[in-house]
């Protein structure tokens, strides 16, 4: 009976865990990877995979830099390091979805700094199965049903529009999302201009626009360099049309970041 117990106590972590956690792979193949790669545009720039490399089940990633420390790793057109060739790269932490295999490169498809979908070869050496940055929850997860959009796009802002206290650019959704109940949200400083690390060091809040007001749904701590992954929960259901972060330090506009927001939580409904 003790025997029995502890199965169904085992298989019961195993199904929460399930819960928790995404699974790591994706339906895959030679014709879905070559529509993904087809769908960035840059099938005009790389090499495409061999037939008999793409992978029968795609891979869900991350990206390391393992040859010194830096915010990004670099991104070939071929497969074989160094090409000589360079696609933008890739920054360190960013998911990332591996297509296929090949001289012990991975062709994937990732967002550039830009969020713009891109497709190109990495090092496989330079690729984590776990996020490698600091992880962060604001809020509570709502305890109904939720459903979750990922075809929601983030596009920069106009430089040197005003919003709030500060002229860094915000990031735009590609359509205005209602009734969200919160989302995923990755940033990473990747640019000091300064020599002052603790002049831009610090604090980060997190800002969504609303029905043309801006609000504060979130903060993070930020006092080292690297990536972050925030799950935000709100208070309530919001309208939003932009997401937006503010540093709170001395010289909050002089330096350069990434941010993108993924998963966009709704109720799910019949």
């Amino acid at each position: 009976m003790k025997r029995i117990a502890n199965t169904i106590s085992l298989i019961a972590v195993l199904a929460l865990l399930m819960t928790m956690f995404p699974t790591a792979f994706a339906e895959g193949g030679a014709e879905k990877g070559k529509e993904l790669i087809l769908a960035t545009g840059d099938d005009k720039y790389i090499q495409l995979p061999d037939e008999e490399s793409y992978l029968p089940e795609f891979k869900t990633r991350f990206a390391f830099n393992t040859t010194y420390i830096g915010p990004s790793t670099s991104v070939e057109r071929y497969p074989r390091k160094q090409s000589g060739i360079a696609m933008p790269s890739v920054c360190e932490g960013m998911e990332v979805t591996v297509l296929a295999e090949q001289n012990d490169m991975a062709c994937i498809i990732y967002h550039d700094i830009n969020n713009r979908s891109r497709a190109g070869w990495i090092w496989t050496t330079d690729l984590l199965e776990e996020f490698p940055g600091r992880e962060f929850v604001s809020g509570e997860k709502p305890t109904e049903a939720l459903s979750y959009r990922d075809d929601i796009t983030l596009t920069w802002s106009q430089p040197g529009f005003r919003w709030l206290t500060t002229d860094q650019r915000y990031s735009i959704l590609s359509e205005e999302v209602h009734d969200c109940l919160g989302f995923t949200f990755e940033y990473q400083l990747i640019a000091e201009n300064t020599r002052y690390w603790n002049n831009i060091l610090g604090p980060r809040k997190i800002y969504v626009k609303t029905h043309g007001q801006w609000k504060e749904v979130a903060e993070f701590p930020y006092p080292e360099f690297g990536t972050v992954k925030m799950q935000v929960w709100l208070d309530e259901p919001m309208d939003f049309e932009a997401i937006g972060t503010i540093a709170q330090c001395k010289n909050s506009e002089i330096f350069h970041f990434r941010q993108i927001a993924t998963d966009f939580a709704f109720r799910e409904t019949a």
